[in-house]
């Protein structure tokens, strides 16, 4: 090879050379990463169950930003009735991996079956999406604002039941909570705020956010709504009313302070001229005050308000247990004849009072009282009362911080054997 020749060689090899190596000193262009959703989401429609919250995850990490657009589509949800529409960008900052998308649910009374709607993921900037888009579904459980509770396991039970009785006794009558909905032949709601007569902070309701059927049990729930509450008070006056019998109460109890829940009866003739509260009577098979959730208390009122406001009462007894009455089911009962009440937790008794007590026995009875005098207001007929109350004297305040809300009784039935 000559001279010319080898340097017009070295030449072609310095250029191809060259030519290879037009990027060298400069970084590769990053590659994209693909956003996907990171599942499905579905939610229980109740007032704590506001929000529908979907997560897009960016696959691989990236120095430059990411951006893609998103968009809610009705399908057998509607918007507006059942979610809000909502549109937007999620931008990815470099390192994020991680974004959400929330949507607000409309939560209402209707009754209706599950609805779904989905979030289109579209336009990715520095990221790809498979299939150039990514669809999540999101599906509203329409338990029509009831809670998704899980009761407690075990407990105790009675060894009575409607086809074995207490010796001696038939089933006078029973709710086993068992239909579809609460039965009006056995309870109607009273409904309403101011006290109730002993400070209480709640607002009855008859909406199905505060009872409802669920499971075969009855539930009542307290809720927080800002600074009220709401709960239910169902009672039976004028529908089921009895005298004398053993009453069993299977149910599991909420605990917090100033929380109050009671299973009790009252006389039928309270609204009776002339009668009231406390003449015609009260029977407090159970009361609890949240604050002290593993002690119960059942109490005997009658008489006239004395001084201070108090009516004539048996002294307030209470039954103490181990672990609080949320923990597991308990059996409230009552054994209840001419003469005599007594209190039993769990079979087990715990208070006898004795009603003859009543009879002539001043400053709660005496001669100016007319038709009361020397009457026994636990021998005449008694509704029952199912409720959870929040805040109030007998509970000693209202909800603290510790306070936690929704709280919940949950009764499984109410049998009367006589």
């Amino acid at each position: 090879m000559n001279w010319m020749n080898s340097k017009i060689w070295m030449l072609l090899a310095l250029l191809s050379l060259a030519m290879g190596c037009s990027d060298c000193g400069n970084e590769p262009d990053p590659e994209p990463g693909e956003l996907r959703f990171v599942a499905d989401r579905s939610v229980l429609e109740n007032p704590f169950n506001s929000t529908l919250t979907f997560e897009v995850r960016l696959v691989t990490t990236t120095t430059q930003e990411v951006t893609v657009d998103y968009e809610t589509v009705p399908g057998s949800a509607t918007a507006g009735e059942d979610f809000e529409m909502t549109s937007g960008t999620l931008v990815f900052a470099p390192g994020d991996l991680m974004k959400e998308i929330p949507v607000s649910i409309v939560v209402d009374e209707s009754l209706e079956s599950d609805e779904q709607f989905t979030v289109v993921l579209s336009n990715p900037t520095n990221a790809f999406l498979t299939g150039n888009q990514q669809i999540a579904t999101g599906t509203i459980v329409n338990d029509d604002t009831q809670l998704n509770v899980v009761l407690p396991e075990g407990g105790y039970d009675t060894p009575h039941s409607p086809d074995n009785p207490p010796a001696g006794m038939t089933l006078a009558w029973s709710d086993e909570f068992d239909q579809e909905s609460i039965d009006s032949g056995n309870w109607i709601h009273e409904v309403g705020g101011g006290g109730w007569g002993n400070q209480e902070a709640q607002s009855y309701t008859a909406s199905e956010s505060n009872s409802f059927l669920q499971d075969d049990h009855l539930f009542i729930v307290a809720l927080e709504d800002g600074d009220s509450y709401t709960s239910a008070r169902l009672k039976g006056q004028d529908l089921q009313e009895f005298t004398h019998g053993r009453i069993d109460v299977r149910a599991v109890l909420p605990y917090g302070q100033a929380l109050w829940p009671a299973i009790w009866m009252l006389g039928a003739n309270f609204t009776d001229a002339g009668v009231g509260w406390p003449r015609c009577g009260e029977i407090d098979i159970m009361e609890l005050k949240g604050q002290s959730p593993n002690t119960v208390h059942g109490t005997a009122h009658w008489g006239k308000i004395l001084n201070g406001g108090h009516p004539a009462s048996s002294s307030i007894v209470f039954s103490q247990f181990p672990t609080t009455f949320a923990d597991e089911f308990h059996v409230f009962s009552l054994e209840w004849t001419a003469t005599q009440m007594v209190w039993l937790l769990n079979g087990v008794v715990f208070k006898t009072f004795d009603t003859t007590e009543t009879l002539n026995h001043p400053p709660y009875n005496d001669a100016s009282d007319g038709m009361f005098f020397g009457n026994n207001p636990f021998n005449e007929p008694f509704f029952f009362i199912l409720n959870v109350a929040v805040g109030g004297t007998f509970v000693g305040g209202y909800p603290d911080d510790t306070t936690v809300f929704p709280q919940y009784m949950a009764v499984d039935y109410v049998r009367v054997y006589q």
